[in-house]
C-alpha cells in the first residue's frame, strides 16, 4: 500500500504515512474493507461516500455517523473502485477539485495541520477523526523507527 501511498501523497504534497493512517482508521488496518453486494471488495480504502456527481459502481454499507453529538449508525452509499489504485486517485481527484477541500491541500505540507482541515471541512462527522489519524501516524512512524534501529527488513 505504501507505494500507492507515495504516489498519491506526492500529488497533493502531505507525508503519505497521514494517507496510510487515514486508510488504516476508514478500514479498521485493512479488516473492514466494503463489500460490493456480490461479495466482491469494494476497494474503498477511504471511506468516500457516492454522492453527487458519482456514476461509479458503489457498495452499501452501514456506518457509524456523528449526529448531535451522538453516534449513530446509518446506511449509506459508498464508491467503489477496480482496484486500491483507484481509491487512492480518487481520494487526491476529490481533495484537489472540490472547493470544500481548499484549505486541506493548502495545508499538505503540515501533516496535523492537513488533518485538522479534512475534519473542518466536513469528510467525516467523528469529532476526534483528525486526532484519531494523527495517532495512527505517529504510530506508524515509530514503528518505522524502531524498524529502522533494529535492521528489520518489514516495511509499511
Amino acid at each position: 500500500m505504501l507505494p500507492l501511498a507515495n504516489e498519491a501523497a506526492a500529488r497533493i504534497g502531505v507525508d503519505p504515512v497521514m494517507l496510510v493512517a487515514q486508510a488504516a482508521l476508514e478500514t479498521g488496518w485493512g479488516k473492514s474493507i466494503m463489500r460490493q453486494q456480490d461479495g466482491s471488495s469494494s476497494h474503498n480504502l477511504f471511506g468516500i461516500k457516492a454522492a453527487g456527481s458519482w456514476k461509479g459502481a458503489e457498495a452499501r454499507a452501514i456506518t457509524s455517523e456523528f449526529r448531535d453529538g451522538k453516534m449513530v449508525k446509518e446506511t449509506a452509499d459508498f464508491r467503489s473502485y477496480d482496484s486500491y489504485a483507484d481509491s487512492f486517485h480518487d481520494l487526491v481527484s476529490l481533495l484537489q477539485n472540490n472547493n470544500r477541500y481548499k484549505d486541506v491541500v493548502n495545508s499538505a505540507d503540515k501533516p496535523e495541520q492537513f488533518v485538522k482541515e479534512l475534519q473542518k471541512a466536513g469528510y467525516a462527522t467523528d469529532p476526534a477523526y483528525a486526532s484519531k489519524i494523527s495517532q495512527i501516524a505517529k504510530q506508524m512512524k515509530s514503528y518505522q523507527t524502531y524498524a529502522a534501529a533494529t535492521g528489520s527488513s518489514t516495511t509499511l
